[in-house]
Formats: C-alpha cells, structure tokens, sequence
C-alpha cells in the first residue's frame, strides 16, 4: 500500500483514504479512494463521519477497493434527530405503512 496521500500527482482532490483517517474506530481498506472537489478530501473524517462519537464504540468500516463520492456522508448511532433532506435509501416509499402524508414524506 502506497502511503501517499494522493494517487495522482496533478490531482489534490482524490486521496487515499486511509492514509488521512486517524480515528482507530475508522477502518479503511487499502486502496480506498475518496474525492472532494468541493472542501479538502483530507478533512473527511470531520466533514463526513458525523456523530460518531467514541463512548458509542462504533466503527466505520470501508472496503479495500472501494470509491467514495464527493459529499458522501455516513451517519451514527447518535444521529438520532429528524433529518430535513431525504436519504439515497428509499425510506419515503414508505409514507403510507407509517401514516404520513405524501407531503409529510421528508418525516419518513
């Protein structure tokens, strides 16, 4: 595994992951790349992993060869408030089992 941060000379905004991640609860593979073209992809672990605080014990685990998108964020335990945007999970299909309204649907 290279330790170099970035995999490209010309290119700052695709890093290696693991090479900048320095919570021992976050477990990158290898050759995981992430790309931030929008704020600093050495930032990730504070601009990406929210509430993952350490008297929960959670880890975050991300494979040897996987690729993460600008902007991808990954959510805890403890973020366990309404959130006022929709996932990429499909949970707002769901408005009818839980008794909202379609115009309600940000509450699933």
């Amino acid at each position: 595994m290279p330790q170099k941060i970035c995999p490209r000379s010309r290119d700052t905004e695709t890093i290696y992951l693991k090479n900048v991640i320095h919570n021992p609860n976050i477990i990158v593979g290898d050759y995981t790349m992430y790309n931030d073209s929008a704020k600093d992809p050495t930032d990730f672990e504070r601009n990406n992993v929210l509430y993952h605080y350490p008297i929960n014990q959670d880890k975050l685990i991300i494979g040897k060869f996987c690729s993460i998108a600008c902007g991808a964020k990954f959510l805890f335990n403890s973020a366990n408030h309404n959130l006022s945007s929709l996932s990429t999970y499909p949970f707002p299909i769901f408005f009818e089992e839980w008794d909202l309204d379609a115009k309600d649907v940000t509450d699933a």
